[in-house]
């Protein structure tokens, strides 16, 4: 006991820090385990916890590529990550910006309201530049709680020279 005690006496600022030292790196590695070991969490967090009750259909998708089907439409596709149905189609040259923002809107309407509800839609809509056309490359956007799309700046095709 006089040992611990003349251990004390001499060495009191040392133990201290010692001490609190100890208590910050049980503290730390603590942390830092929860942050990269502890939980599995999904990259969306809780938002697609309803997802399952209603999941995007194959059906759901070919009606979309099938809305944007013409002679005037070089290719579509649709892919669902989340809650976002992202569509990318590609319009020839007959097609001008407005119609097909007017036809994106148009497939977004014909969409089932169940759909609606639920899911964000993202399209995006583009036109090589040719000699009859300045070619464009335009995103729009319609998340479930807004009234209506928002569409990016017309990105007008630059020529590769």
């Amino acid at each position: 006991m006089k040992g611990l005690k003349k251990l004390w006496n001499e060495n009191r600022v040392m133990l201290v820090l010692g001490l609190i030292v100890i208590v910050c790196i049980v503290i730390i590695s603590i942390i830092v385990a929860q942050y990269f070991f502890g939980v599995n969490a999904s990259n969306y967090g809780n938002r697609l916890d309803n997802i399952q009750e209603l999941p995007f259909t194959d059906e759901a998708k070919s009606l979309i590529e099938s809305g944007f089907e013409s002679e005037n439409t070089v290719s579509c596709s649709v892919d669902v990550r989340g809650k976002i149905v992202y569509v990318l189609v590609k319009f020839n040259d007959q097609v001008s910006l407005t119609d097909a923002q007017n036809k994106a809107i148009e497939v977004y309407n014909s969409m089932e309201e169940k759909y609606r509800k639920v899911y964000d839609f993202n399209v995006t809509v583009m036109q090589d530049k040719t000699e009859n056309a300045g070619g464009y490359s335009l995103m729009g956007s319609k998340n479930v709680s807004a009234s209506n799309f928002k569409w990016s700046n017309n990105t007008p095709i630059e020529d590769g020279e």
